[in-house]
């Protein structure tokens, strides 16, 4: 039996990213509500709850580390997911984009997802001091009666092991969030920047900024959402690592094709893979 979770739905349909400077930030940090960060879809703002089977929007922001309670200047990307079914969305260029250009000047780049009023906690996509990308984001929307409730970060630390999986939460203030403050999954797993941009030439992915989405709660109508139940962490973390490696592998044997070509060394890839995927997790 193939594990659900290799079923990644495709969006039905993508709304225009637009970059917007924010005015007037009053967030506390974490799943909260707040009109400066909400995300509905433009067109139809005041058709926003969450009927399951039918579109629903969420935003990823992507911007600085530090305070976001202040005047700071960002990027919104939004899409239309299909309530209760298993989405991801990719942002096609984001690496080397944020990587090789800093757009915020930040010394990291933070993320958090949205929907409707309900906001996540931040997550650090990359840091510039330890040169360390972190790209697995799964975003669990809850809802209750179709109003978006909260929207938790799902356990990041499957995909790796223990030694990879380091602190990788914020609040709004720009401080840590630890599991006992927020009771959800802080940690995540990195690749550093010379293994994604070894990747990279390979033709992987991998290290491109991507949001997984899945529900839970009840949509209108009562209607339960299951979608969580597919989410990465319900699955064996070997039967995750296993499909990075696959890819992994497949992109490295492309990259060793043109090995000649690539300035520097395959080792630290190939040894971001051993430690990713080889013996025991905890």
């Amino acid at each position: 039996m193939i594990c659900p979770f290799l079923y990644l739905l495709p969006l039905l349909s993508i709304l225009t990213p637009l970059l917007a400077q924010s005015t007037s930030n009053s967030t506390s940090g974490g799943s909260t509500t707040t009109s400066s960060y909400s995300c509905v879809d433009p067109r139809q703002p005041y058709a926003a709850q969450v009927n399951r089977g039918q579109n629903t929007t969420v935003c990823l922001y992507v911007g600085p580390s530090g305070s976001w309670n202040a005047d700071i200047t960002y990027k919104r990307f939004s899409v239309n997911v299909v309530a209760d079914e298993f989405s991801s969305y990719r942002i096609p260029g984001s690496f080397e984009e944020i990587v090789q250009t800093n757009p915020f000047s930040s010394e990291a780049t933070h993320v958090f997802a949205s929907s409707q009023s309900a906001l996540s906690f931040l997550r650090r996509y990359y840091d510039i001091t330890s040169q360390r990308l972190y790209p697995y984001l799964t975003a669990i929307i809850d809802v209750r009666d179709g109003v978006v409730k909260g929207i938790a970060w799902d356990d990041a630390c499957i995909f790796c092991q223990h030694s990879r999986c380091l602190a990788n939460t914020y609040n709004f203030d720009g401080s840590v969030a630890t599991n006992e403050q927020i009771n959800q999954p802080t940690n995540g797993c990195f690749f550093t920047r010379d293994e994604c941009v070894q990747l990279h030439a390979g033709g992987s992915d991998v290290c491109d900024l991507k949001l997984y989405i899945v529900w839970t709660g009840t949509a209108v109508g009562g209607k339960v959402l299951l979608s969580s139940d597919s989410r990465f962490s319900a699955f064996p973390p070997n039967r995750i690592q296993e499909n990075i490696k696959t890819g992994v592998d497949s992109a490295l044997g492309n990259l060793n094709k043109v090995k000649d070509t690539v300035t520097g060394s395959m080792e630290g890839a190939f040894e971001a893979v051993t430690d990713l995927t080889s013996g025991t997790r905890r």
